[in-house]
């Protein structure tokens, strides 16, 4: 098994997504996938997202990866259970206790252990596959040696984000809820699941992306220089054929809030080398570089945006951290 795992952000981006060649979508329910309104479907849009995937042979995965509240609990369990029985393929989850309810009540399920959950070690994601996860995203700041540890420890079906490993930066996704402590926006109560029970790494509070603002460095009152603490990766290319040897089973495309044209393009670019890769894993990827080259513009240009959106929104609000 190996597929191309797209994003869902909307109900066209869906039908691009499959379209494309994707052989599965995920899609975040509103109020429970650490999103803002605009990049969460309607449970109306969702069983219209599984019924097209049935009808073209591909599959949807529910990301319900918050970590629920005692208060909210009640309302969590009955929203996965809605899924189930709407049709949906697999789930997407970072809190333990949800990931092994999942696979509990739901066995015929494929269980992602979210990139939400802060994988630091081979032995963590051990842990995950006792759990009974089916498929663990893996942080693509490790490296080839990181990864041989995981396949000597676990059995765990590997995930792993289109980008390239990268060394650089302080942080890892998953870890982090500094946007929910810098900014907190509030919100209608007829948002569900958006209120004041909520766990705080969620959708109404929007990840901010504050590890990639310039931060001023100050030591003894004095400042010294100006440095992000995470730096985001390049699409990959070059490092698809080590990924494929050592059996990854999923590759993920992230953008839910990304253009619907962007993600279309990209899930065909990556089904056309794949595939190519499948017939002949010695193919020369060069003569897919200048197509991989504007791509890469087209999603830093569009990152730009967004972080640049993200970052002004706390300084709008006037939050300082003391």
């Amino acid at each position: 098994m190996m597929e191309i795992l797209a994003p869902a952000g909307n109900l066209d981006m869906a039908y691009a997504a499959i379209d494309a060649g994707a052989d599965a979508i995920y899609v975040g329910p509103t109020g429970w996938s650490r999103r803002t309104n605009d990049s969460e479907a309607s449970d109306k849009d969702i069983q219209l997202m599984i019924d097209y995937a049935n009808k073209n042979n591909a599959e949807v995965r529910i990301v319900i990866n918050t970590f629920p509240s005692p208060l909210e609990m009640k309302a969590y369990l009955k929203k996965i259970s809605t899924y189930h029985h709407m049709g949906a393929h697999g789930y997407i989850a970072s809190d333990i206790g949800v990931l092994k309810y999942l696979k509990s009540n739901f066995p015929d399920s494929k269980i992602h252990v979210s990139v939400g959950s802060g994988i630091s070690n081979a032995m963590d994601v051990k842990f995950y596959e006792e759990l009974g996860s089916d498929l663990i995203v893996l942080p693509y700041r490790w490296d080839d040696n990181d990864f041989k540890e995981v396949k000597k420890v676990s059995n765990i079906g590997l995930e792993t984000f289109f980008y390239e490993t990268t060394q650089t930066g302080k942080l890892c996704p998953g870890n982090c809820i500094m946007s929910s402590y810098l900014s907190y926006r509030e919100v209608s109560e007829q948002e569900e699941a958006k209120n004041e029970k909520a766990s705080a790494n969620r959708g109404s509070k929007e990840c901010y992306r504050v590890c990639q603002a310039a931060w001023d460095l100050k030591s003894d009152g004095k400042e010294n220089k100006k440095a992000k603490l995470k730096h985001d990766a390049n699409l990959m290319l070059r490092q698809l054929p080590y990924f494929m040897k050592i059996n990854t089973e999923v590759f993920k495309i992230s953008g839910r809030e990304k253009p619907v044209d962007l993600i279309q393009d990209i899930v065909k670019f990556y089904r056309k080398v794949i595939d190519s890769l499948k017939k002949d894993i010695n193919t020369n990827l060069a003569i897919y570089e200048e197509e991989m080259q504007e791509l890469g513009n087209r999603w830093k240009n569009q990152k730009r945006k967004r972080l640049g959106s993200l970052i002004n929104s706390t300084k709008e609000e006037k939050m300082k951290i003391s």
